[in-house]
């Protein structure tokens, strides 16, 4: 748990913000469920930090936002901000991924992100952050990617004060280089299954069985941002 899944533990810090006056649609049958919604600032804070290192780490790639708790399949999802006297629809590149885009940003700092779902009762997640290179064949990822990917969700988490230390202490990780710490090929681990992990860094290959304890970590500067990292399961690709 406490490598594999810390990012999401991350995102479970994010305190979710829900108002009465916040509809866009959506239908509960619980009167304790909550608006799945975001401070606009939140999410302005994670693309801003985007932005300071793409030049460096990710040249070219994208940023997005995975829905929290929603399942690939399920359909007709739609997020937007929402202000006082203003929606603005955000585009999704998938049905479960929204992205945000300068120029078409809310300047109301009380604008929330609202999607036309509720949470699980009793979760208050953050998106998840993916980060994307150009030219990535399907089910390959970048270190570079990883890693910055990682540190703007950390930039998010930090933003909740008391409940990102508290992230911290139940996953016995602690310091200023979390993200240094987490495994690479877990970060973003394939939904299935695989039995075998590919690194390639130029001309050097690392292959290594999925069970194995001693995988290579987003800090091992030992591996470039450049890195492909690449799963496989009984010697096919797995996406």
């Amino acid at each position: 748990m406490r490598i594999r899944s810390f990012l999401i533990l991350l995102a479970a810090a994010g305190s979710a913000h829900a108002a009465d006056s916040i509809n866009i649609g959506h239908r509960t049958d619980s009167e304790e469920a909550k608006p799945m919604a975001w401070r606009f600032q939140l999410l302005e804070k994670a693309l801003s930090t985007f932005e300071k290192r793409a030049a460096e780490e990710a040249p070219g790639a994208k940023l997005t936002f995975r829905l929290p708790k929603v399942d690939a399949a399920e359909v007709g999802n739609q997020v937007e901000i929402v202000g006082a006297d203003h929606h603005v629809p955000l585009p999704m590149p998938s049905n479960t991924t929204f992205a945000l885009k300068r120029g078409t940003l809310a300047e109301d700092d009380d604008s929330m992100v609202v999607v036309n779902r509720n949470f699980p009762k009793g979760e208050f997640n953050h998106p998840l952050v993916q980060v994307r290179s150009p030219g990535l064949p399907d089910g390959v990822r970048r270190m570079g990617d990883l890693r910055l990917a990682c540190s703007v969700q950390m930039e998010m988490a930090k933003s909740e004060g008391l409940k990102f230390r508290a992230a911290l202490a139940a996953a016995s990780l602690f310091g200023f280089k979390v993200c240094d710490k987490l495994e690479a090929a877990k970060v973003e681990e394939p939904s299935g299954k695989y039995d075998t992990v590919t690194i390639e860094d130029g001309t050097r290959r690392l292959v290594h069985a999925a069970k194995d304890k001693h995988q290579p970590a987003l800090g091992d500067k030992a591996w470039s941002d450049n890195a492909r990292i690449s799963y496989t399961l009984n010697g096919q690709p797995v996406l």
